[in-house]
């Protein structure tokens, strides 16, 4: 059976002080992953570069610009760009440029990404950087990694 979900028919929870709109991935929606709709604000300094250890992460912008890190140097990503995060992997984004960034997240498996996410979207602040020590509490109980 497929599933169709509309943005603002789902459940939601705030990210960095957004509404994160949950496409796919609970409530009897197949089980692979998670989709989720966001907006990033202008100017977030964004999570700390992480790595998640019991999950894969993709990150694809609709509209705005994202400023993406990995092991490299950090790349501009505009609309239509994808960029991937597997298990292990040291990733993070910001957004300082002047205008929000609309991207779709995907998360798999589901379960464990839905409840980071609601977790450190909760504590994610859009008007400065996060809090060290309590985003390291967040990373630590969903098998994640700080790595700045």
């Amino acid at each position: 059976m497929t599933l169709l979900t509309r943005r603002g028919e789902g459940p939601s929870f705030p990210y960095a002080g957004q509404p994160m709109h949950i496409l796919a991935g609970q409530d009897g929606a197949p089980p692979g992953f998670a989709a989720m709709e966001l907006t990033v604000p202008a100017q977030f300094a964004g999570p700390i570069p992480h790595a998640h250890d019991e999950f894969d992460e993709a990150i694809y912008v609709l509209s705005g610009r994202l400023l993406v890190a990995g092991d490299g140097a950090p790349a501009e990503a505009g609309p239509g760009s994808m960029f991937v995060a597997p298990r292990g992997q040291r990733h993070g984004f910001s957004n300082p440029f002047g205008e929000a960034a609309l991207v779709l997240g995907l998360w798999g498996p589901p379960e464990p990404a839905l409840a980071f996410m609601r977790d450190v979207g909760a504590a994610l602040r859009a008007d400065g950087p996060p809090d060290p020590d309590e985003m390291r509490g967040i990373y630590e109980r969903h098998a994640s990694r700080l790595l700045p």
